[in-house]
């Protein structure tokens, strides 16, 4: 080993404690530089990989980051439904490949209820084609079974088998306006973590989503029937003026289930005639701008049909301002680190002065000097690095699993990126840098000073 690094390892360990705290100090920079970097990519693929595969999300005609929101993330509420017919016209179309309705409107202690058919948890996708599965248990069979999410199972503690009470709406305290409790709906099955918005919804069937609003339903038909009988059969002001009550009546009742689709009986049960919306899959997906031209054009419902790929590319660049400020963080964390290193040698090598004349006394000249300290400042860089990069990349792996369930954020641990490389290079160069700068104050002020003796 070179006489000059030996020199360089011992002086370093000779002076433990401050090069235990410089590289500490540069430890701290880089595990916080690596963890928001990390944070601002997990927060885009999250939205990114909430639904994949799916072709066109279709639903009543507003906007196209509302119709996103409300679909995907359970955000808002659709303004009104599209009929079944939409649905139909869907399907009769050559390029259409599988279609999946969904009712929102409902809760459960704070998450969304999702109507749907089994079709959905084969058809969705999430995080670049990831199926779902399941954690324990099975689809809905029935229109009394539910399938929970992972959060929603974990947070209330729900096995196979349990009973659980839906409500309508969403309200601050999650108990909702109104409790279905007339009908509770048996737990079949609970999904696996996904990070997506998924983990805090339920899942019920179309038919049971009508059932806890059977009351409603039936009542409202029958006002309707009610309402055209006496438009038929009289005639005077008298009765019209009472049927007008009737029929406000009925609009209230129904305003009140409107937003998790409207039924009608047929069979003893209750049919789904209008839902939220549908997800689609094409057959060939360069077909997708076409049936997209073809259902926002439709003579029947008003409808939206949105690419998800390019309504996320949207989202973001809406939310692009809490990137702008995740990076702006970064960077000052890197100039804090830059900093720090500089103060901390600066610091070091003013009192190094003796050592200095010392060495230059028994022969050392001003490139091995040059060489120690340039070494001694990349040892404590390289050992900043590693120790912040090692901490935050375990931290991250151990905790993982707790923040996708938590917080629905997937931190997957991949190779070292283009900006962990840069900023490595940088605080190397930094570090070089300051070396050279203190080692050359250090030399100057031993020749200066000499072997003086200090008073």
């Amino acid at each position: 080993m070179s006489p000059i690094v030996v020199l360089a390892l011992r002086s370093l360990w000779h002076r433990r404690i401050p090069t235990v705290l410089t590289i500490l100090s540069i430890s701290m920079s880089v595990a916080l530089f690596v963890g928001v970097d990390k944070i601002r990519e997990a927060t885009r693929d999250a939205f990114g990989g909430a639904i994949s595969k799916v072709d066109l999300i279709v639903g009543p005609r507003s906007g196209t980051l509302s119709l996103l929101l409300f679909s995907v993330f359970h955000v808002g509420s659709p303004t009104h439904n599209i009929s079944m017919k939409a649905l139909d016209f869907a399907k009769a179309q050559p390029e259409v490949d599988w279609v999946v309705p969904f009712s929102l409107g409902d809760g459960y202690r704070g998450a969304s209820v999702v109507g749907t058919t089994p079709e959905f948890f084969i058809h969705y996708k999430y995080r670049d084609g990831r199926s779902i599965a399941y954690r324990v248990g099975q689809v809905f069979s029935g229109d009394s079974d539910v399938v929970v999410g992972a959060s929603v199972g974990e947070k209330q503690r729900l096995n196979l088998g349990d009973k659980i009470v839906l409500s309508h709406g969403h309200t601050e305290d999650g108990d909702g306006f109104v409790k279905h409790e007339d009908h509770p709906f048996t737990v079949t099955g609970i999904l696996e973590v996904t990070g997506t918005p998924l983990d805090k919804s339920v899942f019920v069937t179309l038919g049971g989503l009508g059932e806890i609003h059977r009351e409603i339903g039936v009542e409202a038909h029958h006002e309707e029937g009610h309402h055209e009988e006496g438009h038929h059969e009289e005639g005077h002001h008298e009765e019209g003026h009472h049927e007008e009550g009737h029929h406000e009546e009925g609009h209230h009742e129904e305003g009140h289930h409107e937003d998790h689709g409207s039924f009608k009986e047929q069979g003893g049960k209750l049919v789904a005639t209008s839902v939220s919306g549908f997800f689609l899959g094409a057959k060939n997906r360069m077909e997708s701008l076409n049936l997209q031209r073809t259902l926002n054009t439709w003579d029947g419902d008003a409808l939206l049909a949105i690419l998800p790929g390019m309504a996320m590319a949207e989202l973001w660049k809406n939310l692009s301002i809490f990137e702008t400020a995740m990076s702006l963080v970064s960077f000052c964390v890197v100039v804090a680190g830059i900093l720090g290193l500089f103060v901390s040698l600066y610091i070091i090598s003013g009192q190094r002065q003796r050592e200095m004349t010392v060495l230059r006394a028994v022969g050392a000249g001003p490139g091995a000097i040059f060489a120690m300290l340039a070494g001694e400042a990349v040892g404590l860089v390289l050992g900043g690095i590693g120790t912040g990069a090692g901490v935050m990349y375990a931290g991250l792996y151990l905790l993982s699993p707790w923040i996708e369930k938590k917080f629905s954020i997937s931190f997957p641990i991949s190779g070292v990126s283009t900006m962990d490389i840069v900023f490595a290079a940088s605080m190397l160069a930094v570090g070089c840098l300051v070396g050279v700068l203190a080692s050359f104050k250090a030399y100057r002020s031993a020749m200066r000073e000499g072997l003086a003796t200090r008073f």
